[in-house]
């Protein structure tokens, strides 16, 4: 038996090393608290997943400027996935293959799936006056009136204004207001993406299609070995990053309802039963143990 035993341990560690897990999180509400985004009650297990080289990857609704000055204070150096899945910031030389379809900007490989913000603000400068009352953007209310409407302080309202690739709006009008203004922008080749706070309106991307994106890349990176993607996320708009991951963990929100996923048969889905970071690390904890990594 003990003989047994000891195959077992040597199967299982040889299992181990093929297996690479990839964790894609949320920041607001998920890895960062909805109310306070102190994300200090993660902060143990973050330092243990950097320990193991467990690459934690932000996919968010923020901008490059805020995920910058977080990436630092999360002693984090993996790519990042802003502004909905508009776009992948990886550092340069992070991966040793060539990327695909890639240009260079400020000391990061960027890969774009939309247009820039300017576009997306045209678009918007042209729904015409009965759609324009039922929406405040970023842009109109300026820094003062993103400081009023996310309670950020002013330092940190101007990293989230720095938008690059589509521009967030605070909703004032009716549910038939809406559906114009989506049959609108959906002509004119945008759509609307629903967050913890905001609608965002860029292109047709999503944070789904961005996940798989980077994971093609990192297949090759890690050559040889089985990725599992582990998808963090408790708004409608991280629905379809998790639904793309092998492992989905739906975090309880103070706000709203888990979202609905429409997950295949192979998928395995958990929710959380604590909100924020401390769902946060349930739902890794559990995942990470059902894989054998932490006991």
């Amino acid at each position: 038996m003990a003989h047994c035993g000891k195959n077992y341990i040597l199967l299982q560690s040889f299992f181990m090393a093929l297996i690479e897990p990839i964790i894609f999180t949320d920041m607001d509400g998920s890895l960062l608290d909805h109310d306070t985004y102190s994300h200090v009650d993660a902060d143990e297990l973050l330092a243990w997943l950097r320990n193991k080289q467990i690459p934690v990857i932000p996919v968010t609704s923020k901008t490059r400027a805020e995920v910058l000055v977080l990436r630092e204070q999360l002693n984090n150096h993996h790519p990042f996935i802003v502004e909905n899945g508009a776009a992948i910031f990886s550092p340069v030389d992070y991966f040793k293959h060539g990327i695909r379809d890639i240009v260079e900007h400020d000391g990061y490989q960027l890969k774009e799936f939309v247009a820039s913000r300017a576009h997306w603000q045209s678009i918007l400068d042209n729904a015409g006056t009965h759609l324009n009352e039922a929406f405040i953007s970023f842009a109109q209310a300026g820094i003062e009136g993103v400081v009023e409407m996310t309670g950020l302080a002013i330092n940190e309202a101007r990293l989230a204004s720095q938008r690059e690739f589509g521009e967030p709006l605070k909703w004032l009008g009716t549910e038939e207001q809406f559906d114009a203004f989506s049959q609108y922008v959906v002509t004119q080749g945008g759509q609307l993406l629903h967050g913890g706070r905001f609608v965002h309106l860029s292109g047709c991307c999503d944070k789904g299609l961005a996940l798989r994106w980077l994971l093609s890349e990192y297949q090759q990176h890690y050559v040889g070995k089985n990725i599992v993607s582990i998808a963090l996320g408790d708004s409608h708009n991280d629905t379809a990053m998790l639904e793309a991951a092998d492992y989905a963990i739906v975090i309880r929100s103070p706000a709203h309802d888990y979202p609905s996923l429409n997950n295949n048969a192979y998928q395995h889905v958990y929710k959380t039963k604590q909100q924020g970071p401390r769902g946060w690390v349930e739902g890794v904890t559990h995942v990470l143990n059902h894989l054998g990594y932490k006991d």
